[in-house]
Order: C-alpha cells, then structure tokens, then sequence
C-alpha cells in the first residue's frame, strides 16, 4: 500500500502553523499608521494556532514583542485576518505592557487582569485592576481605555464597585 503524501505532511504542516508566530523574527506583521508593518514576536510555553479561525493561543509566561512594545501575560490570544495580527486579549495576575512615548522616550506601563490591545488603533481597554502609568500621571480603575498615539486614558469604576477612579498628576519639573 502506497501512503497517502498528504497524510505524511500534515503533521508537519500543522507543527509549522502552531511553531511560526512563536518564532523570533517570524514573518507575522501587524498593521500600523505611523509607518511600515511590524512584526509581532511571541513567546511562550505552548502554542496553538487555528488559521481558519485567525486564532492563537499562547499560554505559560507569554512575552510578545511588537517594535519597542513589550506585553507580559499568563495566556494571550492574537486575532489575526491573512496571518497579519490585529488584536490580542492577555489575561495575567496581572498582565503587563510596556510602551515607550514616541515623543519623550518615557516608559508606559499599563497592568490589568485583562488587557485587550488593538494593534490597527495602538489602543489599549484594561479591564479589572486596571492600572496605568506614565511620565506625567498614574490612574487605577475598573476599567480604562488607553490610546498610545494620543496618549489619552479614560477611566471608569464598576457597576456597583465601591473604589472610585483615582489619578495622580505628577507635578511637571522645572528646567
């Protein structure tokens, strides 16, 4: 009996489906206004990746990299349309993104039980825990949408939650 060479390649096929977006310098791109695309690096202790359904998963101390941006979770879902990534759902004790302001080089930080991160908009919706510092101020709430290009952040408590939104805005230094 002669075997089947689709049968034989399959698996293979399927392993280089799941292992690819895992590897550095993988050719996965992310859309983005301010210029060409660039590539979404991901690391993590397993990976499963469903190309009909534009679907990874990735879970066990998740690290992607994204041009200076850098996201830090227990488990992370990457959406992409024609293998080009444009949304990722990270869920941690907390779940961690670092960002550098385009224009002062500061570090952002944004922690929360779930971060949604838009990829097409540089936007960010954390939910539960949410938490977000940069150079000029610091905000907690239940819920807060961050954009990264305006660097605008909205805050919201809960339904019924008891903790209010708290900001902090840093007194800006004299030269």
């Amino acid at each position: 009996m002669t075997p089947n060479l689709h049968s034989r390649r399959l698996p293979a096929l399927l392993a280089a489906a799941i292992l690819l977006p895992a590897l550095p310098g993988a050719p996965v791109q992310a859309q983005q206004d301010s210029g060409p695309p660039l590539p979404v690096e991901i690391t993590s202790d397993r990976a499963e990746m469903d190309e009909r359904q534009g679907l990874g998963t990735y879970t066990g101390d998740v690290i992607v990299i994204r041009g200076e941006m850098t996201l830090e979770a227990d488990k992370v879902y990457v959406r992409t349309r024609d293998r080009r990534p444009y949304e990722m759902e990270a869920h941690g004790e907390p779940a961690r993104l670092e960002s550098p302001d385009p224009e002062t080089g500061e570090m952002r930080i944004a922690t929360a039980l779930q971060i949604d991160y838009l990829l097409n908009e540089d936007r960010m919706i954390l939910t539960d825990q949410a938490h977000v510092i940069t150079a000029s101020e610091e905000a907690r709430g239940k819920r807060i949408t961050y954009d990264l290009n305006t660097d605008v952040i909205e805050a919201e408590r809960g339904e019924g939650d008891g903790e209010r939104v708290r900001i902090t805005i840093q007194p800006r230094e004299d030269e």
